[in-house]
């Protein structure tokens, strides 16, 4: 770290993983990974006191631990455990979770689009659609959802490939990745019991029958009178009792 100590960079960290906590309470994880990764950047690059820099480090601890148990970093990426005052590693592993991300998004828009449909109307439906998973996939979900409310033609048709999807994956036995398919639909659209229950029939087929009377649980908070809900969640409760 080279140059003169300038306090007020410290404090622009401080506020940069304040900022991170803003998106990570809004479920917009990928903002709040790019924010934590300069962050961390500025945190290696910036000279200081060493009274700062225990401040600023456990301040970077504590925000790990809230990002680690995160629901929708967990959602995301599963369980990690990060190390304290360890810049460097975090640093690499950020830019890792970044990138990961980045190849999964246009994975994900090259087989919307190769599914696409022509004619001016459909092309400007899938643009739409397209504005809405991009914030899905990449993890904002906040921001997805409020495009999604202003948007409902385009929102329903991103709920239906992903329900859609989901169900085939279900089918395939690829389970991990039809629940991972059905909570990114479930964050655009909290209340709609239809994926719970398709989420808990997923998990009933993997063997997690826990995670299957949770999920279809949270369904029928949505809606109490969902009858094929309440089939399944009586089902379940005879096979875990």
């Amino acid at each position: 770290m080279q140059g003169d100590i300038k306090r007020d960079e410290v404090t622009q960290i401080m506020k940069k993983l304040q900022d991170c906590r803003v998106h990570l309470k809004r479920d917009n994880v990928y903002s709040c990974l790019n924010g934590f990764r300069e962050a961390l950047e500025k945190t290696l690059s910036t000279r200081m006191l060493p009274a700062d820099k225990k401040q600023l480090h456990l301040d970077i601890n504590s925000f790990q631990q809230e990002l680690s148990t995160s629901r929708a970093f967990l959602h995301l990426y599963g369980p990690v455990t990060f190390k304290d005052d360890d810049i460097e590693t975090a640093l690499d592993f950020m830019k890792q979770l970044i990138q990961i991300k980045e190849e999964e998004i246009v994975e994900a828009m090259e087989s919307q689009l190769a599914g696409g449909t022509s004619g001016k109307a459909q092309d400007d439906l899938q643009q739409r659609i397209q504005a809405i998973m991009m914030f899905v996939e990449q993890g904002d979900f906040a921001e997805a959802r409020d495009m999604a409310e202003k948007d409902e033609e385009a929102a329903d048709a991103l709920i239906e490939m992903y329900n859609t999807s989901g169900i085939q994956l279900r089918k395939e036995k690829n389970f991990e990745k039809a629940i991972s398919t059905f909570k990114k639909a479930l964050f655009v659209r909290p209340d709609d019991e239809g994926l719970y229950y398709n989420m808990s029939r997923a998990y009933i087929e993997s063997g997690d029958w826990k995670s299957a009377q949770e999920s279809i649980k949270e369904g029928l908070k949505t809606n109490p009178d969902f009858q094929e809900g309440v089939q399944l969640l009586a089902f379940i409760s005879k096979n875990i009792q």
